[in-house]
């Protein structure tokens, strides 16, 4: 009698978990009856977001990214020069009367600069009477610069009565590097390498321009101006590249 009791509690408790059990199922699938429409119009939220993204933010993710130290660049230019360096430096006794010699260290050695605008600066786009204005951030110079050392050319010369060339060219060689990136920020040279740059970056516009403007069904812009945030010119100022279509 003792096991038939317990044998009937056993599956009257079985019975009653599995009532509770269909109860928590029906309520779930109750309450859960309106969330596909709060859903639907969270991500219809998120869609609208995502497609109202500005022409600005569209192109510059468009970009190649070329990772270094965790940032984004985009290099543009490049530049290789045969650079000198050289020191002179004479001593005079007897007041400047009696010369004692001229020493002379000096350095010959192909560079390469390499020229970015880093994607993480601002960037500006806007398209007006059909032009494309683009203020891009400001050319940087990639560090350190490519010195080619198995190029290098070293001369030092004594005077009569001098002996300290060769440490002055060791202080030219600690030099070396510091002395070269003030090279590469020249404004000749950095003249020139803003006008290589604006081609480069105003073909990369083109091609991006013509591409988006197939999406949308849009007439490209008929010409690019590019600036770089340094520079203080006008757009007026500023050169102006025709916008190729694929068939010219």
């Amino acid at each position: 009698m003792t096991l038939l009791l317990l044998a009937g509690l056993i599956c009257a408790s079985v019975m009653v978990g599995l009532w509770w059990l269909a109860r928590g199922v029906q309520r779930g699938v109750e309450q859960s009856a309106g969330v596909p429409a709060a859903v639907l119009n969270e991500l219809g939220e998120l869609v609208d977001q995502a497609t109202h993204v500005s022409m600005t933010q569209s192109f510059v993710s468009s970009l190649p990214m070329i990772t270094d130290a965790g940032s984004g660049r985009l290099e543009l230019a490049s530049v290789e020069r045969q650079e000198m360096l050289r020191d002179e430096d004479t001593l005079m006794i007897l007041g400047d009367r009696l010369s004692l010699g001229t020493s002379v260290a000096e350095i010959k050695v192909p560079v390469i600069y390499r020229y970015y605008v880093s994607l993480d600066d601002p960037w500006q786009m806007e398209i007006k009477e059909g032009v494309c204005h683009v203020m891009a951030p400001r050319l940087r110079l990639s560090l350190p610069p490519a010195i080619q050392t198995q190029h290098m050319e070293k001369k030092v010369q004594n005077g009569w009565a001098r002996f300290n060339a060769s440490q002055k060219m060791n202080e030219m060689e600690k030099q070396l590097t510091p002395t070269l990136v003030q090279y590469a920020a020249d404004e000749h040279l950095m003249t020139q390498v803003r006008d290589q740059s604006r081609k480069t970056l105003s073909r990369f516009v083109q091609q991006w321009l013509l591409q988006a403007g197939q999406v949308r069904g849009e007439k490209a812009p008929d010409f690019v101006q590019i600036q770089f945030g340094d520079e203080a010119i006008s757009w007026s100022e500023t050169p102006a590249f025709s916008v190729i279509m694929e068939h010219e």
